[in-house]
């Protein structure tokens, strides 16, 4: 992978649709809701398996190396597929895709995705941009979405917290998009990709040791994959307010919650965090391979 520079919204979305078109076989788009500044949230199913396994990005509008990231791996995925290669002489990616799917979100708020790249002003919806425009903070520094609302801390786990009277959990369209999703199918796992150190999150499910010790041990196959330091989500992260390891209102607590399943943060430094401030095939290097390597490790 030699471009290395944010694909732009209509990027990620043309090219999933794109893919879908060439792969009919094995990929399959879909879109999953539309943002309350009406832009479409695409989906892509990768693989013919009965059980799925979500790959989820973009879930603030700061986050820009990662949605590039998860299209570059659905290319770099149905390439193998097609050419029936076998990723890192590991991953027989034509055997997983038949077994398992993947269903990769490269963008669950694009309202915010798109605010970072053109500022407030392109929020169609004038009571929303009047609202945003009032606020003193940077568009480059604006995590939620066209209402204002953060999409990481709103979905209704058992640590959720109320900041204001309105914040009601699973209140925004994108939050209800991808808890449909998580409904609809048969879920063996979320892979969760974001910002900030080089680790690997795992969520913990309530008063489940079996199920735990699982998430534990997968956690490892990760981490040993990646190189990267692995960490278990509790409330002391909470309380000191760990930015972006939020287990109140987050997908990722949300899933273990309720569906008792497996799940994960992925992380790695953005752009700014790193010195020289380019995002770089070598940190991509470090995670294409993580959703193939937890279908293996099931």
């Amino acid at each position: 992978m030699t471009e290395t520079a944010a694909c732009t919204y209509e990027t990620i979305y043309y090219t999933l649709w794109e893919t879908a078109q060439r792969y009919g076989q094995v990929a399959q788009f879909r879109v999953i809701g539309k943002s309350h500044d009406e832009r479409m949230i695409p989906m892509l199913e990768l693989g013919t398996g009965e059980e799925a396994v979500f790959c989820l990005a973009g879930l603030c509008g700061t986050e820009r190396l990662m949605p590039t990231y998860l299209l570059w791996m659905i290319q770099e995925y149905v390439k193998a597929w097609e050419c029936k290669w076998s990723l890192e002489e590991i991953y027989d990616v034509r055997q997983l895709l038949e077994d398992w799917k993947l269903c990769f979100i490269p963008v669950l708020n694009p309202d915010g995705y798109e605010i970072y790249e053109k500022d407030f002003t392109v929020i169609r919806n004038p009571i929303y941009r009047q609202m945003l425009r009032m606020q003193d903070i940077s568009c480059r520094n604006y995590v939620c979405n066209a209402r204002g609302m953060d999409i990481q801390k709103n979905f209704p786990t058992n640590y959720y917290r109320r900041k204001k009277i309105y914040q009601q959990p699973a209140s925004e369209n994108e939050t209800k998009a991808l808890i449909r999703i998580f409904q609809e199918y048969t879920g063996r796992g979320l892979l969760s990709f974001g910002h900030a150190g080089r680790r690997i999150v795992y969520f913990r499910q309530p008063q489940s040791f079996s199920a735990n010790q699982k998430s534990y041990r997968l956690a490892r196959h990760l981490q040993k994959r990646a190189g990267f330091r692995m960490e278990k989500y509790t409330l002391d992260m909470e309380k000191k307010d760990i930015p972006d390891v939020s287990g109140g209102g987050s997908p990722e607590q949300f899933y273990a919650e309720v569906f008792r399943q497996p799940s994960f943060r992925i992380e790695i430094p953005s752009a700014e965090d790193e010195e020289n401030s380019a995002c770089t095939a070598e940190e991509y290097q470090k995670i294409h391979t993580l959703p193939l390597e937890y279908l293996f490790s099931l």
